[in-house]
Protein backbone atom coordinates (compact mmCIF):
# COMPACT_ATOMS: atom_id res chain seq x y z
CA UNK A 1 0.00 0.00 0.00
CA UNK A 2 1.25 3.56 -0.67
CA UNK A 3 1.45 5.67 1.68
CA UNK A 4 0.82 9.61 1.19
CA UNK A 5 4.30 10.60 2.13
CA UNK A 6 5.42 8.29 -0.56
CA UNK A 7 3.08 9.70 -3.29
CA UNK A 8 4.21 12.78 -2.37
CA UNK A 9 8.14 11.95 -2.70
CA UNK A 10 6.86 10.28 -6.31
CA UNK A 11 5.09 13.52 -7.21
CA UNK A 12 8.39 15.62 -6.35
CA UNK A 13 10.20 13.55 -8.51
CA UNK A 14 8.28 12.98 -11.52
CA UNK A 15 7.67 16.68 -11.18
CA UNK A 16 11.55 17.41 -11.64
CA UNK A 17 11.75 15.17 -14.10
CA UNK A 18 8.95 16.93 -16.23
CA UNK A 19 10.79 20.68 -15.48
CA UNK A 20 13.72 18.55 -16.76
CA UNK A 21 12.17 18.05 -20.03
CA UNK A 22 10.64 20.95 -20.53
CA UNK A 23 13.80 23.38 -19.57
CA UNK A 24 15.88 21.05 -22.31
CA UNK A 25 13.43 21.87 -25.19
CA UNK A 26 13.54 25.56 -24.23
CA UNK A 27 9.70 25.82 -23.29
CA UNK A 28 8.10 27.73 -20.46
CA UNK A 29 5.64 27.19 -18.12
CA UNK A 30 2.82 28.86 -20.55
CA UNK A 31 3.44 27.65 -23.48
CA UNK A 32 3.41 23.72 -22.03
CA UNK A 33 0.11 24.76 -20.48
CA UNK A 34 -0.99 26.02 -23.68
CA UNK A 35 -0.16 23.21 -25.91
CA UNK A 36 -2.44 20.89 -23.21
CA UNK A 37 -5.03 23.55 -22.67
CA UNK A 38 -4.61 24.38 -18.99
CA UNK A 39 -3.14 27.37 -16.76
CA UNK A 40 0.81 27.93 -16.61
CA UNK A 41 -0.47 27.56 -12.41
CA UNK A 42 -1.22 23.82 -13.25
CA UNK A 43 2.49 23.02 -14.72
CA UNK A 44 4.18 24.89 -12.07
CA UNK A 45 2.21 22.73 -9.38
CA UNK A 46 3.01 19.54 -11.48
CA UNK A 47 6.80 20.63 -11.38
CA UNK A 48 6.85 21.17 -7.92
CA UNK A 49 5.39 17.74 -7.00
CA UNK A 50 2.56 19.82 -5.51
CA UNK A 51 0.15 17.82 -7.76
CA UNK A 52 0.70 14.39 -9.20
CA UNK A 53 -0.50 14.65 -12.74
CA UNK A 54 -2.96 12.56 -13.98
CA UNK A 55 -2.21 9.60 -16.19
CA UNK A 56 -3.72 11.06 -19.77
CA UNK A 57 -1.73 14.35 -19.14
CA UNK A 58 1.37 12.20 -18.35
CA UNK A 59 0.88 10.83 -21.38
CA UNK A 60 0.42 14.67 -23.15
CA UNK A 61 3.00 15.54 -21.24
CA UNK A 62 5.16 12.36 -22.94
CA UNK A 63 4.22 13.39 -26.45
CA UNK A 64 4.69 16.95 -25.85
CA UNK A 65 8.44 16.48 -24.69
CA UNK A 66 9.00 13.30 -27.08
CA UNK A 67 9.81 10.58 -25.01
CA UNK A 68 8.28 7.54 -23.48
CA UNK A 69 5.87 7.83 -21.01
CA UNK A 70 7.61 4.84 -19.22
CA UNK A 71 10.84 7.38 -19.06
CA UNK A 72 8.81 10.03 -16.96
CA UNK A 73 7.04 7.57 -14.95
CA UNK A 74 10.67 5.88 -14.24
CA UNK A 75 11.77 9.20 -13.28
CA UNK A 76 9.41 9.06 -10.04
CA UNK A 77 10.36 5.69 -9.34
CA UNK A 78 12.62 4.80 -6.24
CA UNK A 79 12.71 1.35 -7.47
CA UNK A 80 16.28 0.40 -7.90
CA UNK A 81 14.81 -1.82 -11.26
CA UNK A 82 13.28 1.38 -12.84
CA UNK A 83 16.99 3.48 -11.55
CA UNK A 84 18.85 0.63 -13.23
CA UNK A 85 17.42 1.03 -16.33
CA UNK A 86 18.22 4.93 -16.50
CA UNK A 87 21.73 4.43 -15.58
CA UNK A 88 21.78 1.95 -18.49
CA UNK A 89 20.50 4.15 -20.88
CA UNK A 90 23.21 6.77 -19.46
CA UNK A 91 26.25 4.18 -20.11
CA UNK A 92 25.10 3.15 -23.58
CA UNK A 93 26.34 6.91 -24.45
CA UNK A 94 29.83 6.03 -23.60
CA UNK A 95 32.50 4.24 -24.71
CA UNK A 96 33.15 0.39 -23.89
CA UNK A 97 36.40 1.82 -22.12
CA UNK A 98 34.09 4.66 -20.21
CA UNK A 99 31.45 1.70 -19.12
CA UNK A 100 34.33 -0.07 -17.70
CA UNK A 101 36.05 2.50 -15.80
CA UNK A 102 32.49 4.16 -14.65
CA UNK A 103 31.06 0.09 -13.76
CA UNK A 104 33.97 0.05 -11.13
CA UNK A 105 34.04 3.19 -9.61
CA UNK A 106 30.33 2.42 -9.09
CA UNK A 107 30.44 -0.29 -7.85
CA UNK A 108 33.32 0.36 -5.27
CA UNK A 109 31.06 3.81 -4.25
CA UNK A 110 28.38 1.28 -3.65
CA UNK A 111 30.36 -1.16 -1.34
CA UNK A 112 31.79 2.09 0.50
CA UNK A 113 28.28 3.38 1.45
CA UNK A 114 26.90 0.12 2.42
CA UNK A 115 30.11 -0.28 4.47
CA UNK A 116 29.32 2.88 6.05
CA UNK A 117 25.71 2.05 6.60
CA UNK A 118 26.39 -0.75 8.23
CA UNK A 119 28.98 1.27 10.31
CA UNK A 120 25.99 3.54 11.43
CA UNK A 121 23.61 0.67 12.50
Amino acid sequence: MVTARQEGQFAKRIGKALAKQRIARNLTQEQVAAQLGVEQETISRFERGATLPPLLRLIDLAAIFNVPLDALVRAGSARSIDQAIDLAGALDTLSEEDRVWVLGWFTDMCAKLAAAADSKR
